[in-house]
């Protein structure tokens, strides 16, 4: 699941349960979810999402899109557009017409909301950057991450070829997740294994297989996607989790790492510093030999009931929905208040 479906499947339950007697709901639901966060709100199927927005006897005073890729927009003239920006990665990704239709998307998006928010200062500045919004209210909410689980046993390997110390890393398989960084740098780490897990539908797999395949010393794997559950087991079993990606809007792994205590290694890059802080090492360069060398000094230092993993558990904590979804109700409220 990509950020935005991971954000949806936590922050939806919560504000369903929130006590708001003031403001009634209406999910944009896949149909196999209509009802399931109760009859208290009102449901729109995403199949039928124009024929049930039309059949609603009622006013829409506001219409929060939750991401910038959302083009549906509901209500009137009257309606309060609030839209949510994660990232303006097409910058750096697309090229030439691809490039220019997402801007002048996003623009048009931009321009006819009412108020603005995005998910660290990171986008903010971007936004600020490349786009002209005048003054119109800007502000960051932090994406949260879910509360962690129960920790797997120890023992119980998905599959017996896991045994012995690895590293970890997840993320869709494309180019700007740089995990083509870490395959050369593997063979100065002997002794470990890498696995790379995420969605790898991307043309960009067949690169990452191909280099893994050269370069990979057999201790590198592209596993494709796994179940929450192997996520969990590679996050509390993994030496290290690694993540050199280039373009992050905010980057929920890293989180995800320090709630199960595991040490982070991290690009420089985006908004990786602004999420991580302190809290993670980071790569100044990635040529392979040095990567390996900032690896190697980090696990060293790193204990998992050490001080230093602890707080990078308590930082990861103040990441969290119940956080994320009070700031959008109080959001809600005041929007809903100016209109009055």
């Amino acid at each position: 699941m990509n950020g935005f479906g991971e954000i949806a499947r936590n922050y939806a339950p919560l504000l369903a349960k929130a006590s708001l007697p003031d403001i009634h709901l209406i999910f944009i639901v896949p149909d196999e979810k209509v009802g399931a966060f109760g009859p208290h709100i009102d449901y729109i199927r995403r199949s039928r999402k124009r024929e049930d927005l039309r059949k609603l006897e009622c006013l829409i005073d506001l219409w929060h899109a939750t991401d910038q890729q959302y083009h549906l927009r509901g209500g009137d003239k009257k309606t309060i557009q609030l839209l949510t920006v994660h990232d303006l990665n097409f910058l750096r990704e697309k090229s030439g017409l691809h490039r220019w239709r997402h801007i002048i998307q996003l623009n048009w998006r931009m321009r006819h909301s009412d108020h603005l928010t995005c998910i660290s200062q990171y986008v903010k500045d971007d936004i600020l950057k490349h786009y002209h919004i005048g003054q119109k209210p800007l502000d960051v909410i932090y994406n949260g991450i879910g509360a962690p689980p129960n920790l797997p046993e120890r023992g119980g390997l998905p599959t017996e070829s896991l045994a012995g110390p690895f590293f970890f890393t997840i993320g869709q398989i494309r180019e700007k997740k740089n995990f083509q960084t870490l395959v050369p740098m593997m063979k100065y780490l002997p002794g470990y294994r890498l696995y790379i897990c995420g969605d790898d539908h991307f043309a960009f797999a067949k690169e990452l297989r191909a280099l893994i395949e050269k370069e990979g010393d057999g201790r590198v794997f592209l596993m494709g996607k796994i179940s929450d559950e192997e996520k969990r087991w590679f996050y509390s079993h993994a030496e290290a989790f690694l993540f050199p990606s280039r373009l992050e809007g905010f980057g929920i792994p890293v989180l995800e790492a320090m709630r199960y205590r595991c040490k982070v290694f991290s690009s420089r890059l985006s908004s990786l510093p602004e999420v991580c802080g302190e809290h993670a090492t980071y790569w100044d360069s990635f040529e392979p030999e040095s990567m390996a060398d900032v690896v190697r000094q980090g696990i060293a230092a790193w204990k998992k009931d050490g001080p230093q993993a602890t707080a990078a558990l308590n930082h990861s904590l103040s990441f969290n929905y119940e956080a994320y979804t009070d700031s959008y109700i109080r959001l809600y409220r005041q929007l809903l208040a100016a209109c009055k």
